[in-house]
């Protein structure tokens, strides 16, 4: 089967991340994939690509909010992703994330190439402007079918689009290596993510602040980088336990901060279907996460397999750290029940499952 990939970017977000793990398990299995990113075609993708897997950037980011410019930007990517239509061929196509389902489903109009649609986030979450709410609502009836990763996602899909909806969770690599505590001496607390508000870093950096004096044998590191940093950083220096706090960029694989973490904890304001939280109980590890909107609460198994705390509630996030950092029973008993979380997740799994549900399209 020939599938083309439509994304905005191969950089180092979840979305990107599962796109790539795809890629590489459809090549893989003797299928043909082209990736199509709005990046230039000298970007390099964060994750590594097999070499297969033809990727081009079509030069077409967005530089600007202004509506004029975006809807030149859109015309070009449109009709850029198109003409690669035309010379590939693909029996079918994917894309993930709105800006890229939008400009994929027009794109792929009159060549008889049927379009899956996948949202990689909370459909309704904050910040999403009308513009990407009336593209979707305009242009989501036209795909052939659309794909989102838990069930609550899969209700609202199908309260608003008349076209089949597939669940299809984010899929992780097997890993052998059971988590190890920091080799430095002491107990690492690791968070990854991209700092933004939606992740809620802010939240995490005021609770652990308030018990580091208790723990002092605990630091606390988050991985990775965007907007917040400055924030984050001038809120780390003012913690009063500065020392025990480190913000070290981006992690080009998750596996190395893991497997020297003794606790997870993501602490977003919203999630899609966190990849972070399933590698992270995938090494083993007892997690803390948000009962957030999102599929954290089904990933978790309302509870059992990790800690749940309302959202952006200090008081809480507070609590449940100084009770998984005051004992090592309790977060053994949570890791020993983390793998259990995952089983079935496996790429070569949900790998297959995406080309059940392409080949069942392709016809």
């Amino acid at each position: 089967m020939r599938i083309a990939f439509a994304i905005p970017s191969l950089g180092p977000g979840g979305a990107e991340r599962v796109a790539t793990l795809l890629a590489n398990y459809w090549v893989g299995e003797g299928h043909e994939v082209f990736i199509a990113t709005f990046d230039a075609p000298e970007v390099e993708p964060f994750f590594a690509v097999d070499p297969r897997v033809e990727v081009r950037g079509l030069s077409v980011t967005n530089a600007t909010r202004g509506l004029a410019v975006r809807l030149g930007t859109n015309a070009a990517r449109l009709a850029r992703l198109r003409a690669v239509l035309r010379e590939v061929r693909p029996d079918t196509m994917v894309a993930f994330m709105t800006e890229a389902n939008v400009v994929a489903i027009w794109a792929a109009r009159g060549l008889g190439i049927p379009v899956v649609v996948s949202e990689r986030n909370q459909p309704d979450r904050p910040g999403l402007g009308r513009f990407h709410k009336l593209a979707r609502r305009l242009t989501y009836p036209a795909a052939t079918a659309l794909v989102v990763q838990s069930s609550d996602i899969a209700s609202w899909a199908r309260r608003h689009f008349r076209i089949p909806v597939h669940i299809l969770p984010n899929p992780v690599m097997p890993l052998a290596n059971s988590p190890s505590h920091n080799p430095g001496g002491g107990h690492l607390l690791v968070s990854i993510g991209r700092l933004t508000h939606q992740k809620g870093f802010d939240v995490l950096l005021q609770s652990f602040a308030a018990i580091a004096t208790k723990h002092p044998d605990w630091r606390l590191v988050i991985y990775g980088e965007g907007p917040d940093r400055s924030a984050l950083e001038r809120q780390r220096l003012e913690s009063g336990c500065a020392g025990q706090i480190d913000l070290p960029g981006l992690a080009k694989d998750s596996a190395g901060p893991l497997h020297q973490a003794s606790l997870f904890v993501l602490p977003s304001r919203f999630e899609g279907y966190p990849n972070v939280l399933l590698e992270a109980l995938s090494h083993g590890l007892p997690v803390i996460a948000t009962d957030c909107p999102g599929a954290t609460r089904e990933i978790l198994a309302e509870g059992v397999h990790g800690m749940l705390v309302p959202p952006e509630d200090i008081a809480a996030m507070t609590a449940a750290l100084d009770a998984m950092m005051s004992s090592a029973e309790r977060r053994a008993s949570y890791a020993s029940k983390a793998r259990s979380a995952v089983a079935g997740l496996e790429i070569c799994a949900i790998g297959k499952r995406w080309l059940d549900v392409l080949g069942a399209v392709k016809g």
